[in-house]
């Protein structure tokens, strides 16, 4: 687990692999938010050895299923705990894999589920808090893609910067090479940059443009923060060895 810590707010990247899942915990002294929650979240809870109870709200950057997979334990888990505490949800408007998943859970559990969810629609330049931080939103591009296959929709997608005490982590989530990427991590103490494939020159630039960014692409914005670290990498192929 690799993490980040300043005077007052932390990171802990809990968990990243392209296609498989991601999930970030930002934190204080107050609590804890979740930045994505994709498959095997409730076992990386239990490996970083944290009170899930601590979770104060989840904050999705999109709803593919390596960013999302993990909700539906994540609530069945603190349902069955007795959580009480209020658990607020934010994911981008139109990210229907997230709501959709919570309406269901709540169909199937409404009457033995002993804690309120909400969920909030974030729009580009929202604002919000969590844990005593503020969160505000920066729409990324991001567009689906199947190996071997032309590119899919694109999806809504947001990167999101955290600001506590003075002190700020942007996070990218997926996402192409967009202007508001850089206003996102211009001034951060910290960004959290997705970077996919090995080298840029392998890489088509629509899939840079609208896809993923690649590790040297991610450096070079990463320079407009004080640190940086890179998140979901993806399998090698021989080429990009």
């Amino acid at each position: 687990m690799q993490s980040w810590m300043g005077k007052h707010i932390r990171a802990d990247i809990l968990y990243t692999k392209a296609g498989t899942a991601q999930q970030i915990r930002v934190s204080n002294e107050i609590g804890s938010v979740l930045v994505d929650a994709g498959d095997g979240l409730l076992r990386d809870i239990e490996l970083a050895d944290f009170d899930i109870n601590q979770i104060m709200g989840v904050v999705f950057t999109h709803g593919h299923f390596d960013h999302m997979g993990g909700l539906y334990a994540l609530l069945g888990y603190m349902r069955m705990i007795g959580r009480i505490d209020l658990l607020p949800i934010f994911a981008p408007e139109g990210c229907t894999e997230v709501f959709s998943m919570v309406d269901n859970f709540m169909k199937l559990y409404a009457e033995t589920v002993p804690f309120e969810i909400t969920c909030r629609k974030i729009k580009p330049g929202d604002q919000f808090q969590l844990a005593g931080m503020a969160v505000e939103a920066y729409p990324m591009v991001h567009y689906g893609d199947i190996e071997g296959r032309k590119l899919l929709d694109q999806v809504p997608a947001m990167g999101y910067r955290f600001s506590y005490k003075g002190e700020k982590i942007a996070i990218s989530g997926d996402t192409g090479i967009c202007p508001s990427l850089s206003e996102l991590v211009k001034g951060a103490d910290l960004a959290i940059l997705e970077a996919t494939f090995k080298y840029s020159k392998l890489v088509d630039d629509e899939i840079l443009a609208k896809v993923h960014l690649s590790e040297d692409v991610a450096k070079e914005v990463g320079k407009l923060a004080k640190y940086l670290i890179l998140v979901h990498k993806g399998p090698r192929k021989k080429t990009e060895e």
